[in-house]
């Protein structure tokens, strides 16, 4: 996934892999002690995604609010516009019974809804993955380079693969 960000007016392109079609959040959340060190270097990727999830819901959630309100100004202006066409006297009160009865209403209402309700399962998410890396992070303090190279697993751990190219001895 791309998107572009705007810092000081020049436009950055960020690239991140993303989770796939269908993440097993519980597995995803949990810690495995079997490969601690494989917790501890993921984290931070999985905490960036998980992150960018939490914004692409927010920005849901504001859209839908944006589309519910500008309906029902919009709405409420043509109630008011039939009723002077027609001299009919309209209270607040019969308005706002005709703007909830009115189909698009519910609808945008009801989007607006399941998009709380998706940003309240991510924060949930955001706050489980915040939770796990206190966590890791106290289990792992103090742990050497190469003590944590040794005894790092390869694999994938956190919807990110781990692979071992050299020894943290080789390295100069």
């Amino acid at each position: 996934m791309k998107t572009v960000v705007h810092l000081d007016g020049n436009p950055v392109v960020l690239k991140f892999k993303g989770f796939e079609d269908e993440v097993d959040v519980d597995e995803l959340l949990k810690i495995d002690y079997s490969n601690l060190y494989g917790e501890a270097v993921t984290i931070a990727p999985l905490f960036n995604h998980v992150g960018i999830l939490k914004a692409s819901s927010e920005k849901k959630v504001n859209e839908r609010k944006m589309e519910l309100e500008v309906f029902e100004s919009e709405l409420d202006k043509k109630l008011r516009d039939e009723a002077a066409a027609t001299s009919q006297k309209i209270t607040e009160k019969s308005i706002e019974k005709s703007i909830i009865a009115d189909k698009g209403y519910q609808i945008k209402r009801k989007n607006y809804i399941n998009a709380l309700y998706e940003d309240a399962i991510i924060d949930a998410m955001l706050k489980a993955t915040s939770s796990k890396d206190k966590k890791l992070n106290n289990l792992v303090r103090g742990v050497s380079p190469k003590e944590l190279f040794d005894e790092l697993v390869e694999g994938t751990i956190n919807n990110i693969l781990i692979k071992k190219s050299k020894s943290i001895t080789d390295v100069k």
